[in-house]
């Protein structure tokens, strides 16, 4: 399946205060757009606002609820 960017959704964030920085990040793996990046082991990641398709599979996927959507 091939997936395009749709302009106009709203981009998640990553919210620090919850976020605990996963060595194996769930919502990560899941991201097919690879927007969800993590720049240091040990850091939290952050959300690419010019890859994301919008799908918010990684809101779904995080264990902790640290990814958002904003309203």
């Amino acid at each position: 399946m091939e997936m395009t960017k749709v302009h106009g959704n709203v981009v998640p964030f990553v919210d620090l205060n919850l976020c605990r920085a996963c060595r194996k990040c769930i919502a990560r793996a899941v991201c097919r757009s690879k927007a969800l990046t993590q720049v240091d082991p040990g850091e939290p990641p952050f959300v690419d606002p010019s890859r994301c398709y919008g799908c918010h599979l990684c809101v779904v996927e995080c264990p902790f609820g640290a990814i958002v959507i904003p309203r």
